[in-house]
């Protein structure tokens, strides 16, 4: 008990020790005297205990321990100097890398190289060989010498066979090791589809001509027994049928021409004309008048209106003729067809020679190139000018949308009407359409579902 005096009043101030307080310099406690014109009030002395600030924090919300945790770290982070994403390395003494991706694989690929020299490879270094290796492979292959990146692929697979590198496959298709490139680009379809969730597309279409190539460039056309497939295929969930997965892959693909260029692939294994026909047709379609001259010249010729040419005409920004013209090229070559092949592979060289460049980073950009060199066609040019049309680059990807549609109505018609009854119905069936009516009905209701299919994917 201690008396205080202030200037016009006394006022009494108990305080309230317990007995294992002790007062030290360190916990001073300091009254103010009250001034004349308040009341007298009670005053409670607070001395601060570890246990009190303890309580206080659990006390408090999820949300407001974790504002205090961030306002915490953040003078954290200014007092000591630390790591700010995008400007500073969080490692001290590290150099960042530029944001540009381009620029960071090259600068990550030099830091490799300059690494140092290990003799023995192992768990702590594979990932720096399996990363110059397969760029030093694709750098082949872009120069296009496939033996050579075949070899790199190769030690790559030697030290990490479970290394994603879907282009392995393909320099196994052009070195005609159709079984090798079938189960490599099987598994390679199963890693990128178990990492990413998404369809394997390129990886499926490269699997299939392979075991197309197989079917009618070993074996003849025939077929082993009991439908058995010819080569590895990729794997299914367990307790799904095959042909539903694939129906579902396909599906979930949204690219218009992988999409296409898919159900063409597994129409031809499954042995589906109508199915054949139909995405054959849509892919031609979307060519326009870039397909070959010498092909439809086949069908049947229908008179078209002559479309009016826009002042400016839509580019083809996502190169779908490219594309198209190759997975038809591709199919033909995997049929044997090497004259239909040649011919589209060479379209699209020519409708695309200055897109085409060896220095592309994508590799699906150099297919028609890759291809041409490993099948040798390029000094057989004697009649292929008889057969492409001398346009000029511009009226070539000059089509309006309504001559496209156009076309590719008339192409389906000229594909639908020779198709069966039954696999008319059993088309209309696979799309949940009603499958009454005569067969000129049924034409027409296949070929409307698949005309808006094809403009809702546009």
């Amino acid at each position: 008990m201690m008396f205080i005096t202030s200037k016009t009043s006394f006022v009494l101030v108990l305080i309230l020790v317990d007995r294992s307080t002790s007062f030290s310099p360190s916990k001073s406690i300091a009254v103010r005297p009250l001034s004349s014109d308040k009341c007298l009030k009670s005053t409670y002395l607070h001395l601060s205990n570890p246990n009190d600030e303890e309580k206080t924090h659990k006390s408090l919300s999820a949300s407001q321990k974790e504002r205090r945790e961030e306002d915490r770290r953040r003078k954290a982070r200014l007092q000591e100097g630390f790591a700010t994403p995008g400007l500073s390395s969080a490692l001290p003494g590290a150099r960042d890398f530029a944001l540009n991706i381009a620029q960071t694989e090259r600068e990550y690929l030099q830091s490799l190289s300059s690494s140092d020299d290990d003799s023995v490879i192992d768990e702590r270094n594979v990932d720096k060989y399996v990363a110059l290796w397969t760029e030093e492979g694709l750098s082949h292959l872009r120069m296009l010498r496939i033996r050579e990146a075949y070899e790199l692929f190769n030690k790559v697979y030697q030290v990490k066979p479970d290394a994603y590198l879907w282009q392995d496959g393909l320099v196994k298709y052009y070195l005609e090791d159709y079984h090798g490139a079938a189960e490599s680009l099987a598994k390679n379809a199963i890693r990128y589809e178990t990492r990413f969730m998404s369809p394997a597309s390129e990886e499926r279409i490269w699997r299939d001509a392979a075991e197309l190539k197989i079917v009618y460039s070993l074996n003849g056309g025939r077929r082993a027994k009991n439908n058995a497939p010819a080569a590895v295929r990729v794997l299914v969930e367990d307790g799904m049928n095959v042909e539903q997965s694939e129906k579902i892959s396909i599906a979930s693909e949204r690219r218009k021409v992988i999409r296409l260029a898919r159900q063409l692939f597994s129409s031809s294994l499954d042995n589906n004309d109508a199915g054949v026909a139909l995405a054959r047709a849509q892919l031609q379609a979307i060519c326009g008048d870039s397909f070959p001259s010498a092909l439809i010249s086949t069908l049947p010729t229908l008179t078209k209106a002559e479309p009016s040419s826009p002042i400016n005409p839509p580019l083809d920004h996502k190169m779908y003729k490219l594309h198209s013209l190759f997975y038809l090229g591709l199919h033909y070559d995997a049929l044997g067809q090497s004259y239909e092949s040649k011919l589209c592979m060479k379209m699209a060289l020519k409708t695309f020679a200055n897109k085409i460049s060896g220095n592309s980073q994508d590799i699906t950009l150099l297919l028609p190139v890759i291809h041409m060199t490993a099948r040798d066609w390029y000094d057989d040019d004697d009649d292929f000018d008889d057969v492409v049309s001398k346009r000029a680059d511009s009226d070539i990807t000059a089509e309006s949308s309504c001559y496209v549609r156009a076309d590719s109505e008339r192409r389906l018609r000229e594909r639908v009407k020779n198709m069966k009854t039954v696999d008319l119905k059993s088309e209309l069936k696979r799309r949940n359409l009603r499958v009454s009516g005569s067969k000129n009905e049924l034409q027409n209701r296949l070929i409307d579902a698949y005309l808006t299919s094809e403009a809702e994917a546009t």
